[in-house]
């Protein structure tokens, strides 16, 4: 069998790979460098293969993730650091942006959504809600009241987060009274674009009016004391806050661990 698999490759090839006579057979010269040429590409092919194994036992690489600003400042950079350093071959490229990207035409392994969610034929994976609240400085409030219902708010100054009012000419706060969302007008002079969330929460600090803004961001200001909750009976509903990603069969190793990093931190 052997003898006849080496004559038809010799046939195809055009050359004789072994020398032959009643008693031996001896690689042509041909045949020689032919062996080790083919000895050389399974090598090749071993590694090869051994380099997917790796690959498919040890979370490494490259890993693209798509978030909204607030969300990805605030929480989500701080659990990609505790992440990198559990998974020290994983490189990680955020990209922060309200826009809604493509992740396979945009070349993301995962992004983060707040709000409702379309029929993408994506993987969603539910995480916390993404909720709002409201505050102000201790400062602020000694001096200027306590708000105790929201109409309370139209003798204030409201810091104003465009990105939260994409209707400048109109900024609402949304309560929850009775049941019922009920949008109210609020009013104020200092305002940030949407990439400055930061900016309105430092206004609040230090004084300059009452704030809107997510409470992951808020958290640690609130513990400090240096902002106060307020109006908490009237928050707005939680918004749906969720992890897609494309529904592959064999996830990549980096991405599976990052889907349960994420989901064991803030599910």
């Amino acid at each position: 069998m052997v003898a006849k698999y080496i004559l038809f490759l010799e046939t195809q090839l055009g050359l004789k790979l072994l020398n032959r006579t009643t008693r031996s057979q001896n690689l042509t010269e041909f045949g020689k460098q032919y062996y080790e040429r083919c000895v050389s590409i399974l090598g090749e092919v071993k590694a090869t293969s051994m380099l997917a194994q790796q690959f498919l036992d040890k979370p490494s690489g490259v890993l693209r993730i798509s978030a909204p600003f607030t969300f990805g400042n605030f929480t989500l950079v701080p659990l990609i650091s505790s992440f990198m350093k559990c998974y020290p071959q994983i490189s990680v490229d955020i990209q922060l942006s309200d826009r809604y990207v493509d992740l396979i035409k945009d070349g993301f392994d995962i992004a983060f959504r707040i709000g409702d969610l379309s029929d993408s034929g994506l993987i969603a994976r539910k995480l916390n809600p993404h909720q709002l609240i409201f505050a102000a400085s201790p400062d602020y409030l000694a001096q200027y009241g306590v708000p105790l219902i929201p109409d309370d708010l139209k003798k204030h100054q409201c810091l104003i987060y465009q990105y939260v009012n994409q209707n400048k000419k109109d900024h609402v706060w949304s309560f929850m009274i009775n049941g019922e969302i009920v949008n109210i007008p609020i009013s104020g002079t200092f305002k940030s674009n949407q990439t400055s969330a930061l900016a309105i929460a430092i206004a609040a600090i230090e004084g300059l009016g009452i704030t809107m803004l997510p409470e992951s961001m808020l958290q640690e200001p609130i513990k400090q004391k240096k902002l106060f909750p307020i109006l908490q009976k009237f928050l707005p509903p939680a918004k749906p806050l969720n992890m897609l990603y494309t529904a592959d069969r064999q996830q990549p190793p980096k991405l599976k661990a990052f889907i349960e990093f994420v989901l064991n931190a803030i599910s």
